[in-house]
């Protein structure tokens, strides 16, 4: 690979797996982006908008993937963090491989902080989490109607307490009911089961009511598709993703929908990224790529059909 960039040569080593293809766009594009929740809070991110040429010049077939950090972390830690000096980020990866991506700092975390507010994460924080996911999700439906992205194939990666928050918002959005905009139900226009991914990563059993098992029971049940990661060494993960894959059945079909991943570091969350490719970020882009990227769902129009 002499005269390539470390950028290039990562992905390419990818590329030399069969997985993914190696052209490489000239920049990382992204941008700052904000929105307010429901309870008036600020919450900003940063958005890598999808590459036209990396989805057959299709944006409305473009996947999003949203990214959460750990604990007392922030968007940073992903946007800087996710790979050593010199070599590409995984959101920009993500982008080189065609995603749409979003990286957000949760509520009282990173630039999500409230003027004048200093007060450290409660339980019920957790909780209102959910209408942190809401606000980025209403930002992606925008995009979406503006053909930009396809956000029915939509995944959340948590990691640490993200993890029960990314579950609990996807069963959140998996229980809503469609506009009552026509009289046969299979024709209304969905407001939710956009979720259809999710990549938990050295994942919390709980944060604050949150439980990650209980919301991970409910979603095995709408066959959404999971990856759980902890490191072999990992001795404060007492095997959270190890029963995280047992409460969705394990892989008994063999068919990659649940997918248990034990790179053999000691590290937690994102900071397991940068140091073995091969176990890390390779299983993970293979995972979105086939359970994400290559599903068929098709554009449509998500305002209700009394509001076109």
């Amino acid at each position: 690979m002499a005269g390539l960039t470390r950028r290039q040569s990562l992905i390419l080593g990818a590329a030399g797996l069969g997985l993914f293809p190696a052209v490489m766009q000239a920049e990382v594009v992204s941008q700052t982006e904000a929105v307010t929740t429901q309870d008036s809070f600020p919450i900003k991110f940063t958005y890598y908008p999808a590459v036209a040429e990396k989805n057959d010049n299709d944006l409305s077939s473009a996947s999003v993937v949203i990214l959460l950090h750990g604990e007392k972390g922030s968007r940073i830690n992903w946007d800087k963090g996710s790979a050593p000096a010199g070599k590409p980020v995984f959101p920009a990866i993500l982008q080189e491989l065609g995603f749409a991506v979003i990286t957000v700092d949760l509520r009282k975390h990173g630039q999500s902080v409230a003027a004048g507010q200093a007060e450290p994460v409660n339980n019920e924080d957790y909780f209102k989490m959910g209408m942190d996911l809401q606000a980025v999700k209403d930002f992606v439906q925008k995009l979406h109607q503006e053909k930009k992205l396809n956000m029915s194939k939509m995944a959340i990666v948590g990691t640490g307490f993200s993890a029960p928050v990314a579950a609990a918002f996807a069963e959140v959005d998996w229980k809503q009911t469609p506009y009552d905009d026509s009289p046969i139900p299979a024709m209304r226009t969905p407001r939710g089961q956009d979720v259809k991914a999710l990549v938990l990563i050295s994942p919390d059993t709980n944060a604050g009511r949150l439980a990650t098992n209980r919301s991970l029971t409910f979603l095995n049940k709408q066959n959404l598709s999971f990856l759980f990661m902890a490191g072999k060494q990992d001795v404060a993960d007492k095997g959270a993703a190890k029963n995280c894959f047992k409460a969705c059945g394990s892989d008994k079909k063999g068919d990659g929908r649940v997918v248990l991943v034990e790179p053999d570091l000691k590290d937690r969350g994102i900071d397991l990224f940068g140091k073995r490719p091969n176990e890390v970020e390779v299983p993970i882009l293979k995972f979105l790529d086939e359970r994400l990227k290559k599903i068929m769902v098709p554009w449509v129009d998500r305002r209700s059909r009394v509001d076109r």
